[in-house]
Parts: C-alpha cells; structure tokens; sequence
C-alpha cells in the first residue's frame, strides 16, 4: 500500500512537511524554521509492516529512504531531517508497505514571531489524488499567510489550473493561474511571497485583508496541503479538499469561551463551507453543545463556488451577534446542510496562548478511525505533552457506543473502554484532563507517563462517527497545539 502524503515544508509524497526550511513571510514578518516528522500505524492485526518512506525533493528526484519494520497494530516515526536530507530541504514523501498503514506529518517552526517562538501543525495522508481540490479558507491579511502546496500524483507532469475567488465569487484578477508541477513532485504557492511560485494573485488585485477560497483542477491525479500563519506565531494546516456529492459536513470541535478574560483559554472556531457549484446555495448551519443540544441554528446564501466562514468570535460572513446565543463557555459540534454539495474546513484559534490548528470537515460518518500518534508524557512533574480524542455522534435521533484502543509503539494494547454518547453529541478523551472519559481522568494511569502511541475508534451505529484528535506539546519553554483528522479505517 502506498500513502502519498503532501510536502510544504519537507513531506510525504501528499503530505507537507518541513526540514529546517524557512517559507515565506508577512510583508515583515518571517514564518520561522520548520522541521517535519512523519507517524505510521500498521494496520494489520497479525503481521507485522515493512515500511519504506522515500524522500522526494521538488524536482521529484529521490533524496533519501529510510525503512523499518513495524510491529503489528504498532506505530513508527519517520523524521524527516535524517542524515541525507540537509536543512533547507523541500520535499515529499512516499510511504510503501505490503500491509494496511495510515500516517500524519507534524510539522513544528522555531523562530516563529511568538512569545515562546515555538508552533506546531498536523495533517494526514491521503493514498490517491484528484482531479479537482478546494481550498476553502484562503487568506492574505496583515496577520494572517496561507501557503498552499499543490502535488502531482501522476506518471506525466501534471498541468494544473487555479482559481482564486473572494467570499462573493469574484474571480480574482489573473484567474485561472496555468501551471505545470514535474510528475511526482510539488509546488507552494505563498500569496505574501511571489518568488516562491509567480501564479498567484498580485497584491494590487487583492484587497487588504483578503479572504477567499482557491479550485485546482487538473487532468492528472493531484493532491494538496495549506499552511496558514498567523501574526503571533501560531499556523494549522489540513489537507487540500476533494469534491464529492456530499449535502452534509460534520464538525466534531467548535468552541467559544472566555473573550473577555485573557487570563483563560480564549478559543474560538472559524468554519468555512465551500460552495462545490456554478449557483449560489443555501447552507443550513446547527451548533450543538457536548450533550447533543441544540443552542443555535441558521442559513446563509454563499455564491457560486464561493466559500464563506463562520467564526464564533468574529462573525465572519454573518455578524458577530449570531453567535451570542451559544452558551459560553462553549464546547460542542457543528453540522452543516445543503440541498447541493458541499465541503469545508475549521480554525481553532487560542489568543492569549498564542495556539492555533486546522483540520477538514467530515463529509459523512464512519465505523472506526484511527490516529497514528497521540501523547500522554510529562517530566517530573511538568506535563510535555497530551491529546484528546473528540468523536462526534452523528446520528441526529439515536444515543451510540463508541469504543477506544490506546495502543503502544508496539502494538500493545495498554487500556480501552467504551462510552456512550447522545445523539448530535460529542466527547471528548483527553489523557490529562480526563474529560468525558468513564472513570475521569485516572483511567489513563495505565499509559504511564511516557506514553507516544496509537488510537483506533470504533463504532457499530450506522450512522458513524467524525473524531479528531488535539495534542498540547511543552517544553520548558515553549508550547505548541496540533490538530489532524481521524484517519479512515477501509
């Protein structure tokens, strides 16, 4: 099985990364030293995974392989700054095993324009391309840098076509944007930095702040990554999104809490839905807290293959008034209908910490997921690193059981148990905090205090499940938040 995993900074042949590179910058602002590491879970629950993690460089010539062997249902790490890739590489990877994998890239800057000079940013795989991909939440602001990385997945140099579009439709000045991307290779494209690529928008034809969306369309197999940066600091990134026939989206974390209190968490949400069509369309939008109940609910029209964002602090393409009926704090899920297609994505922003991640709506449920790493660590008594697994019920009528597997690098199972959760709600299992967890917090002593592993999800519900998972990374000195999608179990 191969997975191709994107690159912006250093990646998976379709996935980003980065290794020791610096991308782009504000107009004065530099985005900081990126340095990549790939996660891979064998699948398999009896035979164990030789895995091959090639090294592409943008010409799409091989740089490095690097293999293992890992243990079945086990997890392995990749980093992408081995001896034979040198600081300032950009890249791809190629993940090949005879058995069922899956991965994610972590991506982590230095000398980032924040207080500790530290951020972090997870994406998953993706093991076939497109030949069309949306970019729903583009931007180009005075705080704010999206980078996209655009792969060809194909035998042939892909010849690829890009249109930009503001929230109203507009097709941006220079649109459609004609390149060609060697075969198996990459190109980014910063909208601050021209030099990078040329075929993005000129600044004059873009207004300041300017918010937007980006459709790749390609005869070739395609696959893509976007990177945002944000003035403190902080970036997400999530995969480049494929269109499908898809009438309902599914949010698993959407938050709204303490904005007049810098001394908390301030986080706040910002979807974004895409419209897939050549009309405008109507977009229902339900907010739902943990316990499945309903707190807000409300349309908007977004223009033909516009897309427009909905954020819980700042209003974005409705006024900020629409989300005071949310409780506050607030901690629940988002779905979001239409009687044509649709897809999207979501920020999660965390001000005062100077945090931020990203990761792609879910068109529809599934039965189990996985997420090749997740952390439960500390150092004496300081906590290095955590995550929370947050699964959303997405059947509107019917309460679900839903189990989890917390797994070693080998492949050991260390706990399980199940919950059950209400319709339209999520939980949300986090390896500090306990959150929703049966048993509360304690339930994970038997992970240990070093623990770097695995996570698999399941359901029976027919309906399914959306889940994410959100991991916290500490040092002495630094902080930094990662966000990825559940990775689908075929």
């Amino acid at each position: 099985m191969r997975i191709k995993v994107l690159a912006i900074l250093g990646s998976i042949l379709g996935m980003m990364l980065g290794a020791s590179v610096a991308l782009g910058s504000y107009p004065d602002q530099a985005v900081g030293l990126g340095n990549a590491e790939i996660w891979v879970v064998n699948l398999h629950e009896s035979l164990d995974a030789n895995v091959v993690v090639s090294f592409f460089d943008r010409d799409g010539f091989e740089t490095d392989s690097e293999q293992a062997t890992i243990d079945y249902l086990g997890n392995h790490s990749f980093p992408a700054s081995t001896p034979d890739v040198d600081s300032g590489w950009l890249g791809s990877v190629a993940i090949d095993s005879l058995r069922p994998i899956a991965s994610i890239a972590e991506t982590v800057w230095e000398e980032v324009p924040a207080d500790d000079n530290w951020t972090g940013a997870a994406f998953t795989d993706f093991s076939q391309g497109a030949q069309e991909i949306f970019f729903p939440a583009v931007s180009k602001t005075d705080r704010q840098e999206s980078i996209m990385t655009i792969q060809c997945l194909d035998a042939e140099d892909c010849q690829v076509s890009m249109t930009y579009r503001d929230r109203d439709g507009n097709v941006i000045t220079g649109s459609p944007f004609s390149d060609v991307i060697e075969s198996y290779s990459q190109e980014s494209y910063d909208l601050w930095d021209p030099s990078l690529n040329a075929n993005v928008p000129d600044q004059q034809y873009t207004e300041a702040p300017w918010y937007g969306s980006l459709r790749v369309v390609s005869r070739q197999e395609i696959g893509g990554v976007q990177v945002t940066h944000w003035h403190l600091g902080y970036a997400g990134a999530h995969n480049s999104c494929i269109p499908g026939e898809d009438r309902e989206i599914y949010f698993p974390s959407v938050k709204r809490r303490n904005f007049t209190n810098w001394t908390g968490d301030s986080d706040w949400s910002a979807l974004t839905v895409q419209n897939l069509n050549a009309v405008a369309i109507t977009a229902n939008l339900s907010f739902y807290d943990r316990d499945g109940i309903s707190e807000l609910a409300f349309t908007d029209t977004i223009p033909a293959y516009s897309s427009h964002a909905y954020n819980t602090r700042y209003g974005g393409s409705v006024p900020a008034s629409t989300f005071e009926e949310l409780e506050h704090p607030f901690l629940g899920s988002a779905v979001v209908t239409s009687t044509e297609p649709i897809l999207g994505t979501c920020n999660l922003i965390r001000g005062p910490s100077t945090l931020a991640a990203s990761y792609n709506g879910v068109p529809g449920g599934v039965g189990e997921v996985v997420f090749p790493v997740a952390y439960r660590t500390k150092s004496g008594s300081s906590w290095t690193g955590y995550s929370g697994v947050i699964v959303q019920n997405l059947d509107p009528e019917d309460q679900i059981t839903v189990c989890t597997d917390w797994r070693d690098q080998d492949g050991d199972s260390l706990l399980d148990f199940c919950d059950q959760i209400a319709a339209n709600a999520r939980h949300g299992y986090n390896t500090r905090y306990g959150g929703d967890t049966p048993g509360g917090k304690d339930a994970y002593n038997p992970l240990g205090e070093e623990w770097t592993g695995s996570v698999v999800v399941t359901t029976t519900s027919s309906a399914g499940i959306a889940a994410l998972v959100e991991s916290t990374i500490s040092g002495a000195d630094y902080t930094y938040f990662m966000q990825y999608n559940g990775v689908v179990v075929e």
